[in-house]
């Protein structure tokens, strides 16, 4: 099993209560739960998180040596050219590799992040998520999404444990929904729902401007950015290219709203009762980062 499958098998396992300072867990792992404020040690990584910082060097390799030829051809996996370095808090770098390594049905949408999920999971296990602590990182733009991000870090708790778990919400990096999805739902139902989600995933999940830019920038980000239009392309059964080949971000990004709003549509549908409970669901701007702790 790979690490993103994993990554998501174990995200799957746990189930939020609605109060972000509380979680609940499956009955089968035999784990209590506790608000943050008495979960002090939980509460206290959970801070390390969000006010310290670190910096992970990770290389771009796995999105060219993992990438589907049939798509795009990549000359060189290896070099220079592929290492990258970043920079911020724990929490923010978990959540940039959560959505950045986002799936699509439980298929990576591509592998080009798979090097910088890594590095800040190892840094994360070696500095914080280690003895007794496990992180649960979650993107999941509403509930009973098709697409989402995951990723793990530290050890898992034994069977008998009496686990500890507090729960910080940091940024995704996308816009924020929810409210525009209320108002879409009292005016277009589901649909509207669906189309307000569809609109902000893929605006930031393929941002015209910079994509622009990067189709026209040098190797490997040119091949890398053609590579992510395609695979979506294929995976939402639509053409991102034009007759001659070329991407049009905004062109693509067109395309690809209406069909991610299809499919949102049909998630909302099977989840949700009505559509205004579909639209408190909504999550897009928001990354869940579960702290569990337990003595070792």
């Amino acid at each position: 099993m790979t690490s993103t499958v994993l990554d998501v098998a174990l995200c799957l396992l746990l189930v939020s209560a609605a109060a972000a300072t509380l979680v609940t867990v499956p009955d089968g792992e035999s784990e209590r739960t506790a608000d943050a404020r008495t979960g002090g040690r939980a509460n206290a990584v959970a801070t390390t998180l969000t006010t310290s910082t670190t910096t992970v060097n990770y290389s771009l390799e796995p999105g060219a040596a993992r990438a589907d030829d049939r798509l795009v051809s990549f000359p060189t996996t290896s070099g220079p050219e592929f290492e990258r370095s970043s920079h911020g808090t724990y929490a923010g770098l978990l959540a940039d590799a959560a959505v950045g390594g986002l799936s699509v049905d439980g298929e990576p949408l591509t592998h080009a992040d798979d090097g910088f999920r890594d590095a800040i999971r190892t840094r994360t296990e070696s500095d914080v998520a280690h003895d007794g602590v496990q992180l649960l990182v979650r993107w999941e733009p509403y509930r009973g999404a098709h697409l989402r991000g995951c990723v793990t870090a530290g050890p898992s708790p034994p069977s008998d444990a009496t686990v500890h778990a507090a729960t910080v919400t940091v940024p995704s990096g996308l816009a924020a929904t929810r409210d525009d999805a209320r108002v879409a739902a009292t005016e277009s139902g589901f649909a509207g729902v669906a189309s307000v989600v569809a609109a902000n995933v893929v605006e930031g999940l393929f941002p015209a401007d910079d994509l622009r830019f990067a189709l026209r920038g040098d190797y490997p980000v040119s091949h890398l950015a053609r590579y992510r239009y395609l695979r979506a392309g294929e995976r939402y059964g639509v053409a991102v290219v034009d007759d001659d080949g070329t991407v049009v971000p905004a062109e693509a990004n067109e395309r690809l709203t209406a069909a991610v709003a299809d499919a949102v549509e049909r998630d909302l549908e099977r989840s949700f009762e009505t559509p205004s409970e579909a639209a408190a669901s909504v999550r897009v701007a928001e990354v869940q980062v579960v702290v569990r702790t337990w003595s070792v």
